[in-house]
């Protein structure tokens, strides 16, 4: 090879580490600021490269056991709500698809998945389609 060849390779390569730590860092989950991170262990986006994607689109989320036992009472899954909507707008850059899952279906799907699942072990899938308590 010569040395314009080894220069196209390196340059090839060079971008696609750039992409590819680009690429994780929208995918790493983020541990929300206090107080919420007292009862969310991290917020996934469900689809990074496609946020606002109806099929696979919304959030994974892991709660900390005092996430999860707040869960249970209609205050808790409330507050959670909030915290894990707002994460994922701070991720994504976009707006909430409220028209898709409002705040209270979150809160509700966050309070069923806390009676039926451990989720401190267990990501809670709040997808922005309709099959949301069969994930």
């Amino acid at each position: 090879m010569d040395i314009k060849k080894i220069a196209q390779m390196v340059v090839a390569v060079s971008l696609l580490a750039v992409m590819a730590i680009a690429t994780m860092a929208l995918v790493s989950a983020e541990t929300p600021p206090y107080p919420a991170s007292d009862y969310i262990q991290d917020v996934t986006v469900g689809s990074p490269s496609d946020p606002l994607n109806y099929n696979n689109g919304g959030a994974r989320i892991l709660l900390t056991s005092d996430g999860d036992s707040a869960g249970l009472f209609w205050s808790g899954a409330w507050a959670i709500s909030g915290w894990v909507i707002d994460s994922w707008e701070d991720q994504t850059g976009e707006s909430w698809p409220y028209q898709w899952r409002s705040r209270e279906n979150v809160a509700t799907e966050i309070q069923y998945h806390c009676w039926i699942f451990d989720t401190t072990s267990r990501v809670t899938t709040i997808s922005f389609y309709d099959g949301w308590m069969w994930d």
